[in-house]
């Protein structure tokens, strides 16, 4: 079982869009007209995630901080270069595309006249049911082959994201390996460097153990206190030692 817990907001949104990805590859695969209107629904999730004027010229400065992060790795004797160079041009690919694309990203969705009525709706309950948005119900009984080729040509539009957000969690993951530790009574705690920009937080813990981790993350400190799950009441720290693997990713 693996928990993450992000320190700052771009890596807050990475996961976040990450989550409604992953949710739209299951979907994208499904045929009934209610796996098409979730598949919606995460489209106008994701127009929303990213609605944030400076979205772009963040990702653009990210990327370009990557660049110069992994140029330097150049002078090491054991470096896979080849994979280092390929990663670099796809890096330099997306920064470009970035810098080229004039619109916010999700431009044409948000000028979408039919998506806009079913986004005003969408989040009262039963908001798109036949008799308020009649349109809707047409589209959504449509033929299978026609509702998913619209929304593949709708999710398209996320594609370039997609894979700049696909990129800085792989490097922000892939810059710390795990390592075993403990957390006696079910608690944790670690001192933290406060000049390394340290930017995931990653847990591993195995299943049956039935609990899981509040995580804490202060400048110069991390605390991670283990709950035992309970559906029915409230959960309580565990008592017991806890073996655990960690990383404390920074890039």
């Amino acid at each position: 079982m693996l928990y993450e817990q992000p320190l700052n907001e771009q890596i807050r949104l990475c996961l976040r869009l990450e989550y409604l990805f992953d949710q739209a590859s299951y979907y994208l695969s499904k045929e009934s007209p209610w796996d098409s209107h979730q598949m919606l629904k995460i489209i106008l999730e994701i127009l929303q995630a990213i609605d944030r004027p400076d979205l772009k010229n963040k990702f653009f400065q990210t990327l370009y901080q990557y660049t110069h992060a992994l140029s330097q790795l150049e002078k090491l004797e054991d470096i896979d270069r080849q994979k280092l160079h390929g990663t670099l041009q796809q890096i330099d690919r997306l920064v470009d595309s970035l810098h080229n694309n004039q619109k916010k990203i999700g431009q044409d969705l948000r000028e979408n006249e039919f998506l806009n009525t079913i986004q005003q709706r969408l989040y009262t309950p039963a908001g798109t049911c036949s008799f308020s948005l009649p349109a809707y119900h047409l589209w959504i009984q449509q033929e299978n082959s026609l509702r998913q080729k619209q929304l593949l040509a709708w999710f398209g539009h996320f594609n370039e994201l997609q894979e700049i957000v696909d990129i800085i969690l792989k490097l922000v993951r892939e810059s710390t390996l795990f390592k075993t530790v403990d957390a006696h009574g079910g608690f944790y705690q670690n001192n933290l460097d406060p000049n390394i920009p340290y930017q995931l937080i990653r847990i591993k813990l195995q299943p049956q153990k039935n609990v899981f981790p509040e995580i804490s993350v202060g400048r110069y400190r991390l605390a991670i206190h283990f709950f035992t799950l309970d559906i029915n009441g409230r959960a309580t720290q565990t008592s017991d030692d806890i073996k655990f693997e960690l990383a404390c990713c920074k890039m």
